[in-house]
């Protein structure tokens, strides 16, 4: 099969785009850097261009391993997932009504309410697992921006219970 009809090919190739994109043309555009920032980590672009750089790696690998792999027996996305295209408009719905609900409900009870239905709904049924992750990913995010980088996150209903956090 040819390597122009290799969609992971493709796709990890679209990922690196993207990734180098942002870092060097969205993130100068469209992030107001101050002159002195004495730490990195404090600095407005630190995380996104981590985020862009880690997507262009993934983005790289996969555009690798597609290359290196052997082609399967069929790409056809209807044979594949028939529902793909309702399942990742469900999931930009929800990312959507997420940032809606964030400043009142707050960081941490968005992201854990958020997840767990992403993760249930990406297949996974093992309750404890879905639970772990999704309780502890959020708190783990919270704590790092708060007690390492110094990035207050919306708390929303939970101010009261973290306040002395």
């Amino acid at each position: 099969m040819s390597l122009i009809y290799r969609k992971d090919f493709w796709a990890g190739l679209l990922m690196l785009l993207f990734g180098v994109a942002i870092v060097f043309v969205l993130i100068p555009i469209g992030v107001d850097e101050p002159r002195k920032v004495k730490f990195a980590a404090l600095s407005p672009s630190y995380y996104p261009r981590i985020i862009a750089i880690c997507l262009s790696l993934l983005g790289l690998v996969v555009a690798i391993r597609a290359y290196l792999s052997a082609p399967p027996a069929s790409e056809t996305s209807a044979e594949n997932r028939p529902d793909g295209v309702q399942r990742v408009a469900i999931i930009f719905c929800m990312l959507v009504a997420m940032a809606f609900v964030l400043p009142t409900l707050g960081f941490i009870v968005t992201t854990t309410l958020v997840l767990a239905a992403c993760v249930w709904y990406a297949g996974e049924r093992r309750y404890g697992l879905i639970a772990a992750l999704s309780i502890g990913i959020p708190l783990l995010l919270y704590f790092f921006f708060l007690k390492i980088a110094g990035i207050p996150i919306p708390l929303g209903v939970l101010a009261p219970l973290l306040a002395g956090v």
